[in-house]
Parts: structure tokens; sequence; C-alpha cells
């Protein structure tokens, strides 16, 4: 097997660079150029030499409220969401190369009561997902053999911005945090990276898969469970902080747009397809917390105050 990674200084494409040397898997990064740029006949050059069996596409341009607050990053979001999978997907038809595709849940607008699947209705209210939703159709008018694999909030230590802000924050507000009532499913990037792997292999090995499927960590969760559950590990290495989380409050705020009540995806399509399970997020949360603070898993001290999990 041999694949070609596009967009691989992305939180996912990080994780996969690692996980596919680490599992000494033959793959090849294209180098990030402007998708308007990634004409079909530099991109057949581009498969011509390398020839891959799989060509994987996890290029992600700046995020949800950026995109909705900035032209110059709605823009971002249209080329590298859209315009390039499209050329992707025409240039991989051309050549017979399947295409594996990385979207996300912001292609629904957040407002049923249970768990997304694959056959529910679309409906993006913010630019980021419209932009997701544009190359996810792109692919389908342009080639039969892909993979779509839509996830929830994908997080990583190389960017932990969400994390280090949320301890600043209950540590200035005394335990008491601001957080919008919404639920979701983050997912590490390393996970995400694992199913894709794993749906690259079968391809490899000639399955015809072909279509949309979801994926999630688990379990699904409110935000203010998942920060309650980020400065709970946070607390085993900082004794303020254990002191602030004795009087943890959390206030809960609206659902703005981007952000949607409910992103959570069911992954049984997943399961019953390629026989790939849902982890567990708990070891990667408690991991990341500990980059934060220097210090490796097994460095954490004794739970104290409050921090009870």
């Amino acid at each position: 097997m041999r694949l070609l990674v596009v967009g691989a200084e992305s939180l996912v494409g990080h994780a996969l660079s690692r996980l596919l040397t680490a599992e000494q898997v033959e793959f090849r990064e294209l180098a990030s150029v402007a998708p308007a740029a990634a004409s079909k006949a530099g991109l057949l050059g581009a498969f011509t030499l390398h020839t891959p069996s799989v060509v994987l596409n996890v290029a992600d341009a700046n995020g949800p409220v950026l995109a909705d607050q900035n032209a110059e990053a709605a823009q971002a979001c249209d080329e590298y969401h859209a315009v390039l999978p499209a050329h992707l997907a025409e240039a991989c038809n051309s050549l017979g190369i399947p295409l594996l595709q990385h979207s996300s849940a912001l292609v629904f607008d957040g407002l049923k009561a249970h768990p997304y699947t694959e056959d529910d209705a679309v409906n993006p209210i913010g630019h980021y997902g419209k932009s997701k939703w544009q190359g996810e159709c792109a692919i389908r008018q342009q080639t039969a053999r892909f993979v779509i694999l839509r996830t929830d909030w994908v997080f990583s230590a190389s960017h932990p911005e969400y994390f280090t802000k949320l301890v600043a924050a209950c540590g200035e507000k005394q335990g008491r945090l601001p957080l919008m009532n919404l639920r979701f499913s983050p997912t590490p990037a390393a996970d995400v990276a694992r199913v894709l792997l794993a749906i690259a292999r079968q391809i490899d090995c000639g399955a015809e898969p072909w279509g949309t499927y979801h994926y999630c960590a688990q379990p699904p969760l409110t935000q203010d469970a998942f920060a309650e559950h980020v400065l709970q590990e946070a607390a085993k290495l900082d004794p303020a902080l254990a002191t602030c989380l004795a009087g943890f409050q959390i206030e809960r705020q609206p659902v703005l747009p981007p952000f949607v009540p409910n992103s959570v995806l069911n992954g049984q399509k997943l399961f019953e397809t390629f026989g790939i399970k849902p982890r567990s997020r708990g070891q990667d949360v408690a991991d990341l917390v500990a980059v934060l603070y220097g210090k490796t898993a097994r460095q954490r001290l004794p739970v104290s105050g409050g921090a009870q999990q």
C-alpha cells in the first residue's frame, strides 16, 4: 500500500503522518499549494510520480468562528474545503485512484435531538460547514470511488488553545465558567488518523465501500461535562486549580452560530461496514493536559480537593 496525504499540516495530517511512520506504511505528503493552483494537470503529475493506491485529503483551513468573521478566512475555507476536493476528485477519477476525504459534523444544523446518521438531511449554518458540504458534493460529482469520513470537533496537543484557555478561565473566575449549552463528541486527531488508516487498508485490499461514514470518540457529552473532565485532569497537576474546582459552577449560555446544539454523529454504519469500533477520548485528554504542564501521564500527582473524577 502506498498512500498520498494531502493536508499534512492539519491536526489530522500531523497525527496521520506520525501514525503512518510508526506503522511503517509507505506514504508521501503532497506539498502545500494554494488550492486554486492545484490544477488537474498538476495533480495528475503528482499522482503519476508517486503512484498512490489511495489519496487521503485531510486539508483544513481556519476554524468555524474565524470563517464567519473574516473574508480572507472564508475564502480560504472555500479553497481548501471545496475547490481542492473537487480538483483531487477529478484527478483521482482520471487515474482510477480511490479518494478518502475527511469532513465535518458541521454540515448539519444541530437541531436533531439524536446522533446524526449519514442519511440525515444536511443544512450547514456557518461558512465552515457550508464549504465542507460543497467539497463533499464536488467529490460525489467527480468520482464514484470515494469515502467521506465525517467527524466531530478534532483536538490535538499540537494546538491546545481550547484547553489552555479553559484552565486559565477557571482559575481567573474561581471555578465559574460560561459555556454554550451544546452536546458534542470531541475526537482526538490520533483517533481520526487511526480510522482513516483502517479504511485505507481495507480499500487497498480490494474492498469497495464507497460512500459517506460517521465517526466520533465516545462518549457524547455536553460542553460543561467535557470542561469538567478536562479541569479534573488538570487539577491532578495543579493544586491551585483543584481548590478552584471546589466551587465549580457552569453558567450555560445559548448556542451561537457557527456552533450547533448537537453535533454528535452515529458511527453504526462505519462499524457494520469496516468493523471499526469507537474509542474513548479519556486517555487522550489526560495525556494532552499532562503535556500542558510539562509532564507525562505517569507523572500525574494524586487528586486533591474538588478534583475527584
